[in-house]
């Protein structure tokens, strides 16, 4: 061998291929596939070939995939997926059918008074996947709406005539947040996150219809509820209110006991809306029209307000800007205007924990509005 041949030499690794292999105890696991030049072709074939049953098991998330260039200069990839048992495989519209069918006429309360019941939930980020992942959400959830029904049988002496459900976006984790980068922390893929929130919409109708002759459901989009962001669709073009959209033409099913609820959304070429319930008007946001903080003279959200009503836009008319999008419970006052943020259902970000330390309440808020005026507010 010559001087030029052992220079051209290097001690190249005898690289240890990914082997195919799976767990799996009945209630989670993985499948890890071999090196493979394309990506599989069917979660459902992938199932069968690790032998496991398609109607039993099933693919969540998003896989993580390992990626190396062979010796030849191929590029090879192994995918590493989560499996857990299959969920009820019935379509959400025929589930949200099939529940409305089941309720009998609505009885008339003959409640009346100078007061709307508000319910405020935003950011569930269902299938968010830190602290705790989609099953806290939704438990949460459901034990704010025991809550605030039980809030609002103590309040009914106080004179309610209606009960308004406001979902101020970012209801869903979706896929487009950062480029798609939460992909890899999200627990189900958006046809699943989807069927969750309708799910939990329809519930918050179902326990508040039945206390009232007015019920209001008002839902905007938040940027985690864009449907795409590859191109430029319009505002509307949101999951949020999709679902929305859908639990109110389930609700059309069964007029007799849900004639009474209103399902609102905002025209399809705006993100927000400016609406009237009772004797009070608000304007519904996600938040993210604006930034976070302010300056000496008020929030940036105030600011943003400010603005809508020197151009003359409808928030000007409004007496309360609800919206989610920071994660915390905020009120800001000003003489005829009031500033309401909401908390968050989501545990929270880890990343954003080990940078700042920060975490905030989980929950929903419930409160009095009359003539523009905020009364009896709580964390429920």
């Amino acid at each position: 061998m010559s001087l030029a041949d052992d220079l051209a030499r290097q001690p190249t690794a005898a690289e240890a291929e990914h082997r195919p292999r799976t767990e799996f105890d009945g209630t989670s696991g993985y499948v890890q596939t071999g090196a493979l030049t394309e990506p599989p072709a069917s979660h459902t074939e992938l199932l069968r070939q690790f032998g496991y049953d398609p109607d039993e098991v099933e693919i969540v998330g998003a896989p993580r995939i390992s990626r190396w260039q062979t010796f030849d200069e191929r590029w090879l990839a192994a995918y590493r997926f989560r499996i857990a048992p299959r969920q009820a495989a019935a379509s959400g519209m025929d589930e949200l059918l099939a529940r409305i069918d089941s309720w009998t006429a609505h009885q008339p309360t003959a409640a009346s008074g100078p007061h709307v019941f508000n319910f405020q939930a935003s950011d569930l980020q269902i299938a968010k996947s830190d602290n705790g992942g989609t099953e806290v959400i939704v438990e949460k959830f459901l034990e704010s709406v025991d809550r605030a029904v039980t809030e609002h049988q103590s309040l009914a002496h106080r004179g309610i005539a209606g009960v308004h459900i406001l979902f101020p976006g970012d209801c869903i984790e979706g896929n487009v947040s950062q480029e798609g980068r939460n992909w890899w922390r999200t627990e189900y893929a958006v046809t699943t996150q989807t069927r969750i929130l309708r799910r939990l919409m329809l519930h918050a109708v179902e326990q508040f219809a039945p206390l009232t002759d007015q019920v209001w459901l008002s839902v905007v989009n938040g940027n985690h509820d864009e449907a795409q962001r590859f191109q430029t669709t319009n505002p509307g073009d949101g999951w949020a209110t999709e679902c929305a959209i859908s639990v109110a033409d389930a609700l059309k099913m069964n007029p007799a006991a849900f004639g009474h609820v209103t399902v609102e959304v905002p025209h399809p070429e705006q993100g927000f809306m400016t609406v009237a319930r009772g004797d009070t008007i608000f304007t519904i946001a996600h938040g993210h029209q604006w930034k976070g903080g302010g300056t000496a003279k008020g929030s940036h959200a105030f600011t943003w307000w400010a603005d809508q009503s020197f151009h003359q836009q409808n928030p000007a008319g409004a007496h309360i800007l609800a919206h989610g999008h920071y994660h915390t419970w905020a009120v800001e006052t000003a003489k005829t205007r009031t500033r309401i943020c909401s908390p968050t259902f989501d545990g929270g970000s880890n990343y954003y924990r080990d940078l700042t330390g920060a975490e905030a309440k989980r929950g929903g808020l419930v409160y009095l509005t009359r003539a523009g005026e905020v009364t009896a507010m709580s964390l429920v």
